[in-house]
């Protein structure tokens, strides 16, 4: 009996937890609707590591496939996400990012090894509409205990 209520308040709980993610999604769509291969928009390409993040570039141009996949809402497992801000401190964006300053590799011979990646530098394009106006990118981690900031770029 008891194992029977743990089944079914357990399955409750993931239509739960999946009907929010799914909400989270369509809120993202919302938000950037306006995005699309085929429309010009600023594109803001950043370079860095875990510990640091620098603008290397803005441009005006359609932003790539690549680019827009990148705009996906924050879960559990992104252990990185970037904060946009316009000129009055209001949140533009927050995307998860997951983690792209580690690589993660397999060799053959060496499955005992306790290392297997290392961190990397690399680069992001983060496309944003033409009609908002950016003031500040946030590198944030992201523990069990919220998000921490890392890096705060100013662009103004």
């Amino acid at each position: 009996m008891v194992k029977k209520i743990f089944i079914t308040i357990s399955i409750f709980s993931c239509i739960l937890i999946s009907a929010d993610e799914i909400s989270n999604l369509k809120k993202i769509d919302v938000l950037h609707s306006d995005l699309s291969i085929e429309k010009d928009t600023y594109i803001y390409t950043l370079a860095g590591n875990f510990s640091n993040l620098k603008l290397k570039e803005k441009r005006v141009a359609k932003p790539s496939k690549e680019s827009l996949k990148l705009l996906k809402a924050v879960t559990p497992r992104d252990k990185y996400a970037i904060r946009v801000l316009d000129e009055n401190k209001r949140e533009i964006m927050l995307i998860g990012i997951g983690d792209p300053f580690y690589v993660h590799a397999d060799h053959i011979g060496y499955e005992d090894s306790s290392v297997f990646g290392g961190f990397i530098e690399t680069e992001l394009d983060i496309p944003i509409s033409l009609n908002k106006k950016v003031s500040q990118i946030i590198l944030l981690s992201q523990s069990e205990f919220g998000f921490k900031e890392i890096k705060k770029l100013n662009l103004k």
